[in-house]
């Protein structure tokens, strides 16, 4: 029985055995391999560890380290776009608020399967060959830092709003119509990237938008356009000092400077632009300016009583205040203040302190005694302190009037019709002459002239002029850049007229040209002026003589005057 028991016994032994040397060879294969998962903690990564679907085991640091850098920057940089309504807007995930930790998830692949308890740890060992495990990546989404993203960000901010415009059309104001506004729903969006997977993001989000109309609305727009279209109508009517002028309806509406927003329409004028608009309608003097009073003695010059400039348009309110009224519903006519000229030239061509220096003077001879002489010299004595600013014109009948008996002129020589005769008056030719000489080295340009017919020795060749009543006429114009001021003096044998000013203008005559007109003798004088801007101007006096009195150019007999 026993004998049985043993023989039956040993098969069983020897299986065991077997069995149990198996065990220990795979258990010291376990130990020997869970050994060095253990001696591997932090030097690579553990057996069938997977990250983003990708087999990372026997990984190191470095190269953990190196994949997590490359898979932060592909997720990060990845753009979402942004459909808001008014457009789409592609944005990287890491301009709107999304992270990704890379230190975290490098830690968590190179802790993989190492974490927990000893028992954890060798539980997942085990299993390792069987089962993958995917490591969480680290990543994070800030709300509030996405929020002030999109507020900032241009296309998203840019609200595409329009407030309606008050242009100036052809005949009056007219409205372009303003534009809604679209704007993205910030909020909303902010909402939808919250719940994003950033390792899985879709490739759109849509939000819907958000419309934002005008703060005033085209009705109010047009009804501010028809109460200023009302103001301006057709124009006002302006004067000043009795010169008047019309500003136009679209002058007036080209003026005004309105402003649409913040719910309401401001409008006014432009007052600079308003006040410049009526000094231009109004340009130059508007009236008579005072003369100083000058004394000349010798070579002394001497302002008596400085002048006073013209006056001007307009006083340095009159824009403001015009505009004002308009605004208020007047509409006139309005009578607008002048003011003195501040122009520095017309100042000082006022206050005489341009007169500093004789710039020409011309002297011409004559018998002692004669009537003829009473004459000149009575034209010396009316014209002797005439003072002509830049731009007046004198002429010699208009300023001193018929030569007659009661104006102080008595009967003497004289041209008339070619023959030599008697006249009240006669003789104020050689004062014509003279004075038509000091303004030409004076440069002033002579707007009418006319030389004797008949020459006399006592004037220059070619260059000299004559006078009568009512023509031929002497008027001269000031084109200089200075007051010229006109002082006469005679004695029993002569008379000079000389020209005080400031020196600016530099006078050369040039060449003198003579031809046969017929039986006449065609004289051409050349003056040459030069101006301190460098400008030289050249111009040419004409001077016909006839060979005798009483016989014209083409040799024929002139009746005498009767």
């Amino acid at each position: 029985m026993s004998w049985d028991v043993a023989k039956h016994a040993a098969p069983l032994s020897i299986f065991s055995w077997a069995f149990l040397g198996f065990g220990l060879v795979l258990f010291a294969l376990a130990g020997f391999g869970w050994s060095k998962h253990l001696s591997d903690e932090g030097q690579v990564v553990a057996n069938n560890v997977r990250y983003a679907g990708e087999l990372v085991e026997g990984m190191t640091p470095e190269a953990v380290e190196a994949a997590v850098s490359t898979r932060a920057a592909a997720l990060l940089t990845r753009e979402m776009t942004v459909d808001y309504g008014g457009g789409q807007l592609s944005i990287p995930l890491e301009d709107i608020g999304f992270s990704y930790d890379q230190q975290t998830t490098t830690e968590r692949l190179m802790t993989a399967r190492h974490q927990g308890s000893v028992w954890d740890q060798f539980s997942s060992w085990a299993i390792g060959e069987l089962v993958a495990e995917e490591v969480e990546e680290a990543w994070g989404f800030d709300p509030a830092r996405g929020k002030i993203a999109l507020d900032n960000h241009p296309a998203l901010t840019t609200v595409v709003i329009e407030e309606p415009e008050i242009i100036v059309g052809p005949t009056a104001l007219e409205v372009t119509p303003g534009i809604v506004g679209i704007e993205a729903d910030h909020d909303d969006v902010v909402d939808q990237l919250s719940a994003i997977d950033l390792t899985n993001p879709p490739d759109r989000i849509i939000t819907e938008p958000e419309e934002i109309p005008p703060t005033v609305s085209d009705q109010e727009a047009q009804e501010a356009a028809d109460h200023l279209n009302a103001l301006t109508g057709d124009g006002v009517r302006v004067s000043v000092k009795g010169r008047g002028a019309i500003l136009t309806g679209r002058i007036l509406r080209e003026l005004l400077v309105i402003e649409i927003g913040d719910g309401e329409v401001t409008a006014g004028f432009d007052v600079p632009a308003m006040q410049d608009t009526l000094e231009n309608m109004f340009s130059g003097p508007m009236g008579d300016s005072l003369e100083p009073v000058i004394e000349v003695d010798g070579d002394s010059i001497e302002v008596l009583a400085p002048g006073e400039p013209p006056p001007v348009c307009c006083r340095a309110e009159a824009g403001q205040r015009l505009a004002g009224r308009i605004l208020d519903g007047a509409t006139g006519p309005f009578g607008l203040a002048a003011r003195p000229a501040d122009d520095p030239s017309l100042v000082a061509w006022a206050d005489g302190s341009a007169i500093v220096e004789k710039v020409s003077e011309f002297t011409t001879p004559h018998d002692c005694c004669e009537a003829r002489v009473q004459n000149i010299q009575r034209m010396a004595d009316i014209l002797r302190g005439v003072y002509l600013v830049p731009g007046e014109t004198l002429s010699l009948n208009e300023f001193v009037g018929p030569r007659t008996v009661e104006n102080g002129f008595v009967a003497a020589g004289a041209i008339r019709q070619g023959h030599l005769t008697q006249e009240i008056g006669g003789g104020v030719s050689q004062f014509a002459t003279t004075i038509f000489n000091a303004a030409y080295f004076a440069g002033m340009d002579f707007e009418e002239y006319r030389s004797h017919t008949l020459y006399f020795s006592r004037y220059p060749y070619g260059r000299e002029a004559t006078i009568s009543n009512p023509a031929p006429d002497l008027a001269m114009t000031n084109t200089t850049d200075f007051p010229i001021l006109i002082w006469t003096s005679y004695t029993d044998q002569s008379i000079t007229v000389s020209m005080y000013s400031t020196q600016h203008v530099e006078i050369e005559e040039l060449d003198q040209r003579t031809s046969r007109r017929g039986v006449c003798t065609h004289v051409e004088t050349d003056r040459q002026r030069t101006f301190p801007d460098g400008r030289v101007l050249v111009d040419t006096f004409i001077a016909d003589y006839r060979p005798t009195e009483g016989i014209d150019c083409n040799g024929n007999r002139i009746p005498p005057p009767v």
